[in-house]
């Protein structure tokens, strides 16, 4: 009789121990520090004066960061994937948060979309105009730094409609 009850009750702590061992307990990624880009978009609308005028409404602005720079050891021989952020221009200004890390500065790519406007040149006559940015706006993020641009348009070719 013992037998039988010593072994009920190891077969008990056995099926205990089955059910209630170790889980392995999913990981959950913490989520990336943001930065806050901010910034002014101008050009030069109106040729008769010195002014430069904000350009359009809704006019976008593209960022593209590399996964693989906010990789802490990236893994040899693994593809990483181009992250694309957009924002628009609302009244000349516009405003994004990006993903940075703490261990290095982390490089972003400005791609700043043409549009089309009216410009008035010299004579007071006006041409409708593809703008693009020239100038190459590239930056390097980092963690609790705080960022602010001004990027510029140049009128590039006269729109043939």
């Amino acid at each position: 009789m013992k037998n039988i009850i010593s072994i009920l009750l190891v077969a008990t702590f056995g099926v205990l121990l089955v059910f209630t061992g170790c889980k392995e307990e999913e990981y959950t990624p913490e989520p990336l520090p943001m930065v806050t880009i901010e910034g002014q978009v101008i050009t030069q609308l109106d040729m008769t004066n010195a002014d430069v005028e904000f350009v359009p409404d809704c006019t976008k602005i593209i960022f593209r960061i590399d996964a693989q720079d906010l990789v802490a050891v990236p893994e040899a021989g693994y593809t990483y994937q181009i992250l694309q952020y957009e924002t628009t221009v609302a009244d000349g200004m516009f405003t994004i948060d990006l993903p940075c890390v703490n261990f290095n500065a982390v490089p972003v790519e400005v791609v700043l979309d043409p549009f089309v406007a009216e410009q008035t040149d010299a004579l007071d006559d006006d041409y409708m105009m593809i703008f693009e940015a020239t100038a190459n706006y590239d930056f390097a993020i980092t963690e609790g730094e705080d960022y602010f641009f001004v990027y510029n348009y140049d009128a590039y070719t006269l729109y043939d409609f």
